[in-house]
């Protein structure tokens, strides 16, 4: 067990101990990840980031009469995202430190402006079953009521006429994606704004991966559908900048179309002794380093440096679409953004990304779900740096799918039958989950390196069953 260090280490023996930790990591800059990583391959960039970061590392943004700067930084870098989104004068927003908290915060500014108005009424959200978990953990925490809709199974966008069925007089919200995450297409925000404006709902669209990729490839040509806030519907706007923006992590923008949206998402407290705390985002205190560096990373591109990146970007999508279409394997929906997703009838998911993985390269596995009626498919995020690496990364995966082609993955049948007895005759479930987790190879604080057998039962599983075991066991791996 870990205790609290007695004696100071010298900074030598600190950064070989990390060092060490971190030797087994993959490499967010090698060019070889698909998954977790938005990279330029700009060192220059890179290093400039770093140093803005670093030079604000230790300002708050808690405070910003305590640093006057960092409220115009942050005037700067929402008006430069709002323009991206087609904004007029009117609409406003914040800097937060990633996605799940502009969600957050949107929900929250939603829920409360529904709640104003309706006070007698649970709010609830209509949300397509592709649309990010985050907005689900939202409504945990807020108190929302989430109630999912099915997408078309060949395009993959949200069913709209599933959306209309389910608005009710509890909907405070309604959210669609530009693009979604597991398959990279746009729903229809143009229908889902005639819907908003007809029923006089909130609309959110998620453009936390698409707000910097989609304004660009509309500019080279591509045929981007509106998403932003040139809908009338269309009431806020997430947009992250640690993803295609290429600023460091935590980075994120959320936009209303008003200052009368944007002020149920305000925190104020003044009735206790000390000074009175204003909160526009849901951290308090949080280190002005990485809105520092988004404003360094927007200003060092610019329109043209994102517009030769969306150029990278869109050759090297088209050609690994193409040449992943050439192997044989078959494209989830018509990619839009920067996401790619295929799927195989003779090729596991898993397997494959063994294969990949003994190749050098990370592709991320998304289990599926047989319940659901959801595939299993590999999920590939594009960077930039993949247009030079497309054709050795096309050759390796021609291989590996010719390596596991026909292959079963392990025969999980035998767990599923223990698991489904366990589950009758049991009265405690942690001993279920402690078992399973024991036949799957979780102990001591860590995973199986290879994580077959769990995507096999989590696409065969009750998806309700797998967000209690995966509750059980991260609980355990952070003991």
């Amino acid at each position: 067990m870990h205790s609290f260090p007695r004696k100071p280490l010298s900074v030598e023996e600190i950064l070989s101990r990390l060092n060490k930790l971190s030797s087994s990591d993959l490499d967010p800059f090698s060019g070889r990840m698909f998954g977790h990583t938005y990279d330029t391959g700009i060192e220059e960039l890179r290093r400039l980031a770093w140093k803005a970061y670093e030079l604000y590392l230790s300002k708050t943004m808690l405070d910003f009469t305590v640093y006057p700067s960092i409220l115009e930084l942050e005037r700067e870098v929402v008006a430069a995202v709002a323009s991206l989104m087609n904004a007029d004068e009117g609409v406003v927003g914040n800097f937060t430190y990633g996605g799940t908290e502009s969600i957050m915060l949107a929900v929250k500014a939603a829920r409360d402006y529904f709640t104003k108005r309706n006070p007698d009424r649970t709010p609830s959200m209509i949300l397509p079953v592709t649309g990010h978990p985050a907005f689900v953990k939202a409504a945990e925490y807020l108190g929302l009521k989430v109630i999912k809709v099915p997408v078309d199974p060949g395009t993959f966008k949200v069913d709209i006429e599933k959306v209309k069925e389910a608005i009710g007089p509890d909907t405070a919200m309604i959210v669609g994606s530009a693009p979604n995450y597991p398959v990279g297409v746009i729903d229809d925000i143009r229908a889902l704004s005639d819907i908003a404006v007809d029923h006089g709902k909130w609309l959110h669209v998620d453009a936390c991966i698409g707000g910097f990729v989609l304004p660009f490839l509309r500019k080279l040509g591509e045929p981007v559908p509106d998403f932003d806030f040139r809908l009338e519907g269309v009431t806020s706007i997430s947009v992250d900048l640690h993803k295609y923006g290429y600023a460091p992590r935590g980075s994120s923008v959320i936009l209303y179309r008003s200052k009368d949206y944007r002020l149920n998402q305000i925190f104020v407290h003044a009735s206790w002794p000390g000074y009175p705390l204003v909160n526009t985002a849901v951290l308090s205190t949080r280190s002005a380093g990485p809105l520092a560096a988004a404003w360094a990373t927007i200003h060092f591109l610019g329109e043209e440096g994102y517009l030769k990146l969306a150029s990278m970007l869109l050759r090297a999508r088209k050609a690994i679409v193409s040449g992943i279409r050439e192997i044989g394997l078959s494209i989830l929906g018509e990619p839009e953004a920067s996401i790619v997703a295929f799927t195989s009838d003779e090729v596991n998911p898993s397997l494959l990304a063994n294969a990949m993985k003994k190749r050098g390269w990370y592709i991320q596995v998304q289990p599926g779900s047989r319940a659901l009626r959801l595939p299993k498919s590999i999920h590939l995020t594009l960077s930039p740096v993949h247009e030079k690496v497309a054709g050795a990364f096309l050759k390796d995966l021609a291989e590996a799918v010719e390596e596991v082609r026909g292959r079963s993955p392990p025969d999980v049948s035998g767990i599923l039958q223990a698991i489904m007895e366990q589950a009758q005759t049991a009265g405690n479930v942690e001993q279920l989950l402690g078992e399973l987790a024991g036949i799957l190879g979780i102990s001591e604080g860590k995973l199986p390196e290879d994580l077959t057998l769990i995507n096999e039962l989590m696409y065969e599983l009750d998806p309700m069953f797998v967000e209690e075991a995966l509750k059980y066991i991260i609980n355990e791996l952070f003991a």
